[in-house]
């Protein structure tokens, strides 16, 4: 699965790259956010058009447990998704996302950007109120099937839209599921790159610490 994303974009260039007319929450400088945490993706609202805030990464809906991501093959064809997927759309601005794959005792982190720089991630938010009636807004990242460079580490990726679908995607002017599948589909490997963060191994033995003498 996606482990974690990389937000380090300045803002001046997301708000030129996807129109953004108003922003309310954003943090440059965050090379790596996990799932539960706060990220800033962007939305459209009703009144004040795009926006740019932050959203608690992981929807709470009624009827599932919590989502960090959701898979676009699942959400299309299921009714329950409908008002969600009809309205509620985002997009997570990012620089980059996390992997890991485990072969014997070694696993192996690495991170996954676009060779563009910053892409967007198709997204869904909701609002989730608490029985106090709180109100916390939340989102999910959807994905897709893994191309020939993240497939190695995992059979989905994030479904990472063109530049000129994100009005698109925004806009909810496409519904149809066929027509969503195919915008959401995997991005080209050879538009992408991988970059090793580090390798842990499972017998490594800690800092500090000395094996017992053999007797």
């Amino acid at each position: 699965m996606c482990e974690a994303l990389s937000i380090t974009a300045e803002v001046n260039e997301l708000t030129d790259r996807y129109q953004i007319e108003k922003v309310m929450l954003y943090n440059a400088n965050r090379p790596e956010v996990n799932p539960t945490e706060t990220v800033s993706a962007i939305f459209q609202h009703r009144y004040d058009g795009r926006l740019l805030d932050d959203f608690r990464w992981g929807l709470m809906p009624y009827w599932a447990k919590d989502s960090i991501l959701m898979e676009t093959r699942t959400m299309l064809w299921k009714p329950i998704f409908d008002r969600i997927l009809k309205k509620q759309r985002c997009v997570i601005p990012c620089t980059g996302f996390y992997v890991s794959k485990t072969e014997g005792k070694e696993t192996t982190r690495s991170k996954i950007s676009m060779r563009s720089g910053s892409f967007a991630i198709a997204g869904l938010y909701d609002v989730f109120r608490s029985a106090s009636g709180e109100e916390l807004r939340t989102c999910t990242l959807l994905t897709t099937q893994a191309n020939g460079l993240v497939s190695p580490y995992q059979r989905t990726m994030p479904a990472i839209l063109e530049e000129e679908h994100v009005e698109r995607w925004l806009s909810g002017t496409i519904a149809e599921p066929f027509e969503l599948h195919e915008m959401l589909g995997p991005m080209d490997a050879l538009r992408m790159n991988v970059e090793v963060i580090g390798t842990t191994y499972a017998d490594k033995v800690p800092f500090g610490f000395r094996r017992p003498e053999p007797v």
